[in-house]
């Protein structure tokens, strides 16, 4: 595992920004839609509501942190770096956006204009994104980091999800435009969406980012080297036995048994390197990830009661525990060390210095916060207990919608205006500290100038 990051190698601060900001945005609109809609988003999984609600997940939340998180890390973490990384950050932000809500109009209002729209605009977003990753990873494939291959391996591998995922998805909103629709392929599309693209490229992130930023011990190594290509094996068999109606059904529950252990054995190993983590207190990242994890195994049980039952509420719940409680959960708390630490690092890059002169230094480092006053832990972990009780109360409404939907959706609310203000909290401290080194004169003695408030004496 690449331990020593290469951060002078982090690309303009609004490449990953840019999506990270889209999050709280699509998590509000999550939460209305919810209130909207009531009890109706937990009826069935065929629900418009719940299709809408559904990919407002996946691809407004979800995959704007995965895009964002790939634009930041492959070049600080393996010496991968985007083409024109800038410019086409904000075209495929644009188009993600703008298709995401397209698409949700679509199941919203069932016109096919919107799905026609969103099968474009996703396609070009999604298909460019894959595009440009797939010109760095060739372009700088010399330089990569000794030690960056156990990440490597698992984006290379989370692509190929990544594209047999969009294929699948286009040719579903095509259909809908058309009229028709196509459930033949819908599980197809959420088994590659959620196993074998956002959940490998999860394993690949925290193989990186779990021991570094939470100071655990590293993966076992045969856990680094295989487990995502034997997810990415079993989605493959799991997509051929699905496409066959000549074998029977037990092998195709065999496959999903196998995925569900792959999983299973990946959350309960990173529940154990959080639980003994090297410094004792946890925190606000550590309560999420922890949080995740349950979520993770919780998935097993709820599988055998689907595939003895067959049950609505049992399908509910099991999409809610990987989309809502795993994916979302991990990635909330991904924000709390990601956004602080850039917001740190490129205001430190701001820091003009002539001649490496100390008393110009010393007057940056009295207007220039800390990490930790960016997102302060008091606010983390506030937002921490509301988005673990929107998560409790939304699995109990995938089994009681009739009581439990509308506090479901109003704790999410409460959770997603909550990280919000977090996330504009530290823009703001990021921006005032700028205005004050820009207002700063450049002089040889600057000892007397005033402490900023976040800083430290």
């Amino acid at each position: 595992m690449q331990r020593a990051l290469g951060f002078d190698n982090s690309p303009d601060l609004s490449v990953p920004l840019r999506f990270f900001l889209n999050i709280p945005v699509f998590i509000l609109l999550a939460g209305t839609l919810v209130l909207w809609a009531g009890p109706a988003v937990f009826s069935s999984r065929w629900s418009l509501a719940t299709l809408a609600l559904t990919h407002l997940f996946t691809l407004g939340i979800l995959g704007s942190a995965m895009l964002g998180a790939m634009m930041q890390i492959l070049p600080v973490a393996c010496n991968i770096h985007f083409p024109y990384a800038r410019h086409t950050s904000c075209g495929i932000h644009a188009l993600l956006t703008f298709g995401t809500l397209a698409l949700v109009m679509g199941f919203l209002d069932m016109r096919p204009i919107w799905f026609a729209s969103a099968a474009v605009l996703l396609a070009f977003a999604l298909l460019g994104f894959i595009s440009i990753t797939s010109i760095g990873l060739w372009q700088h494939r010399r330089q990569v980091y000794k030690g960056a291959r156990e990440i490597l391996v698992t984006v290379r591998l989370a692509l190929i999800g990544l594209v047999i995922t969009v294929i699948l998805g286009v040719t579903l909103a095509g259909a809908m435009a058309q009229g028709n629709a196509l459930p033949a392929l819908t599980d197809l599309h959420a088994v590659w969406g959620l196993a074998g693209w956002a959940g490998i490229l999860l394993i690949g992130i925290s193989f990186q980012l779990i021991p570094i930023f939470q100071v655990t011990e590293i993966y076992p190594k045969l856990l680094t080297r295989w487990l995502a290509i034997v997810i990415l094996g079993i989605v493959l068999a799991w997509s051929a036995l699905s496409l066959s109606d000549a074998l029977p059904s037990i092998l195709r529950e065999a496959t999903e048994l196998l995925l569900v252990a792959a999983y299973g054995l990946y959350a309960m190993t990173t529940f154990h390197l959080l639980w003994t983590r090297k410094r004792p207190k946890a925190e606000p990242t550590t309560l999420f990830w922890r949080l995740a994890m349950l979520c993770l195994i919780a998935c097993a049980p709820v599988w055998l009661w689907l595939t003895s039952r067959h049950d609505t509420a049992a399908t509910l719940l099991l999409g809610s525990l990987i989309i809502v409680g795993t994916l979302w959960s991990a990635v909330n708390g991904m924000l709390y060390k990601i956004v602080p630490f850039l917001l740190w690092k490129h205001a430190q890059d701001a820091m003009i210095i002539p001649d490496h002169d100390p008393a110009q230094a010393r007057a940056y480092l009295r207007v220039m916060p800390k990490i930790a006053a960016y997102l302060p832990e008091s606010r983390a972990n506030g937002q921490f207990i509301v988005h673990a009780l929107a998560v409790v109360t939304w699995m109990g409404a995938c089994i009681a919608p009739h009581w439990l939907a509308y506090p479901a959706g109003g704790l999410l609310l409460i959770s997603g205006i909550w990280l919000a203000a977090n996330m504009m909290s530290a823009l703001m401290i990021y921006q005032r500290t700028l205005k004050a080194m820009a207002a700063m004169p450049l002089a040889a003695n600057l000892d007397n100038s005033p402490a900023h408030p976040y800083s430290t004496p």
